[in-house]
């Protein structure tokens, strides 16, 4: 019958001429339901008891009301909702005097389990009521309901103090304002539950919901072991972003996929929320050629047809480009091929000459004269070489070496021990080339296939921590340990041509 809407408590003693009292009061600030007649109940404390009350409640007038008055609405945008689909409702206050102050509470729901989000600041405007003119002020709300059954929400109480002046010569100044309350009108609806033929999992009752995708080039371009980033966008109207869910991902042969952690955000707006979840994921091709990402699709409930319907965003070709990474030179020495010594002629083709004694002169004399004139050239290379000596020895820069494997060695290990994914997987690349055929790591994943298990499993962490954005231990201290050990495999063959003697000194 009563709302309260204030209460207070005084406690205060007396002493006077030897005699003590004490006195205890509680003040309640009541307001009326309805008009009538209403009876306050009494009120024990201790052995003692009020007298119940008896008090008559007058209708409201417009000449208790200052300037045409106060009063309040609820409204919602739709009179039948399903589970878990947004409902917006909307606390209007008038005011027809001045506004000067105003306390508005949110509404109370009960019936069903309800989710109820504020929806942005209040808002201020004027309008035209019956030939009044009015301030409004307007709260929105967004509420879920989360079982299906019959939803009620409470009148709404609000608090004004409206201020006036009174044009008099006697009176120039501003008088104090009335406070004044007012009570809202009550709301009740039917929340439905999930329509028999809805065939979706989860349920997602929407205005209105699409996938979209990004790239960070159109049309984006695939290079082997180069990643690429997809961005992929679901926008659903009268959803929250948690409600939205995860794209399906299925495994792709010849790409990896790094998913990273997905962006939610949630809009406000007059029509209620509007979710948004982006999912950015980290695509490396480990092969060149023909690919194919498959479509994506998402069910969900269109609460203004009332349909099943499925967002899709179609299937996408791509085509792979071949790394052109350029290849690093082994340090291996160069192989210098035996000449083929010719097979002797046969026995019978041979023809064997008998040469005279003027013959066997000239010949001398010819072989003297190669002999010489071979001298002579040795003479002279043995004298550029020298000189060439010198001038590289007297400020001439000598000519820039190719790293050794040990190098390449070094590079990794310093990469490692300081922990640096990034600069690791460029060492491994460059390392990998030397150690093994460079042709045959071409991209990331080629190397993976000829490490130990253990160690593939640390190289495919660095990839998720730099392009997935993943949050994993990497162990570098046995990237390091396998690494060395292959490359003393690899030093193994190099030692032993050392110590054979050369072909041809």
């Amino acid at each position: 019958e009563l709302d309260i809407i204030s209460r207070s408590h005084s406690n205060s003693i007396n002493y006077i001429n030897g005699s003590y009292s004490r006195k205890m009061s509680w003040t309640f600030t009541a307001m009326a339901k309805r008009a009538g007649e209403l009876i306050l109940p009494t009120i024990a404390f201790g052995k003692d008891q009020s007298p119940a009350y008896r008090l008559t409640v007058k209708p409201a007038s417009k000449q208790d009301m200052p300037q045409g008055g106060l009063f309040t609405e609820l409204k919602v945008d739709q009179q039948q909702v399903y589970v878990q689909q947004q409902l917006v409702i909307t606390q209007q206050l008038y005011s027809a005097g001045q506004l000067s102050a105003y306390a508005m509470k949110p509404p109370e729901v009960s019936g069903v389990d309800v989710i109820v989000m504020a929806l942005g600041d209040e808002r201020q405007y004027t309008t035209q009521k019956a030939n009044q003119s009015y301030t409004v002020v307007e709260k929105s709300y967004a509420v879920f309901p989360q079982q299906a059954g019959t939803l009620q929400v409470a009148p709404a109480l609000v608090e004004a103090r409206i201020g006036y002046t009174r044009s008099s010569v006697f009176s120039p100044f501003t008088q104090r304002g009335q406070t004044l309350m007012a009570r809202s009108n009550e709301l009740q609806l039917e929340v439905l539950p999930v329509p028999a033929d809805a065939n979706m999992t989860p349920w997602l009752p929407a205005r209105a919901l699409q996938i979209s995708e990004q790239w960070p080039q159109q049309p984006p371009r695939f290079i082997q072991g180069e990643p690429i980033t997809r961005s992929l966008s679901i926008k659903a109207e009268g959803l929250t972003a948690a409600q939205i869910p995860e794209l399906a991902r299925s495994e792709i042969d010849g790409l990896k996929q790094y998913p990273d952690q997905p962006l939610l955000n949630d809009v406000e707006n007059d029509n209620g929320i509007t979710g948004y979840r982006v999912e950015k994921i980290a695509l490396i091709p480990t092969r060149a050629g023909r690919m194919q990402l498959p479509a994506l699709e998402i069910a969900w409930w269109n609460t203004q047809t009332q349909q099943r319907e499925v967002a899709r965003l179609p299937a996408r070709s791509i085509d792979v480009v071949a790394s052109s990474a350029p290849q690093l030179p082994r340090s291996q020495s160069p192989v210098i091929a035996a000449p083929q010594a010719q097979a002797p002629a046969p026995a019978s083709d041979v023809t064997i000459q008998q040469s005279g004694p003027g013959e066997q002169n000239d010949r001398w004399w010819k072989l003297l004269t190669i002999l010489l004139g071979s001298g002579w050239l040795l003479t002279i290379l043995l004298w550029t070489l020298n000189s060439r000596k010198i001038k590289s020895t007297s400020g001439q820069q000598p000519k820039t070496r190719q790293p050794s494997k040990k190098q390449y060695y070094r590079q990794l290990a310093r990469a490692c021990d300081d922990g640096d994914p990034n600069a690791c997987r460029a060492a491994l690349m460059a390392w990998a080339r030397v150690i093994f055929a460079p042709a045959q790591i071409r991209v990331l994943n080629d190397l993976q296939k000829r490490v130990p298990a253990d160690m593939a499993e640390q190289i495919q962490r660095i990839d998720a921590v730099l392009y997935g954005g993943q949050q994993q231990a990497i162990d570098f201290a046995l990237i390091k340990q396998q690494s060395r050990r292959l490359q003393r495999q690899a030093e193994q063959p190099d030692q032993q041509a050392a110590v054979l003697e050369p072909l041809y000194k």
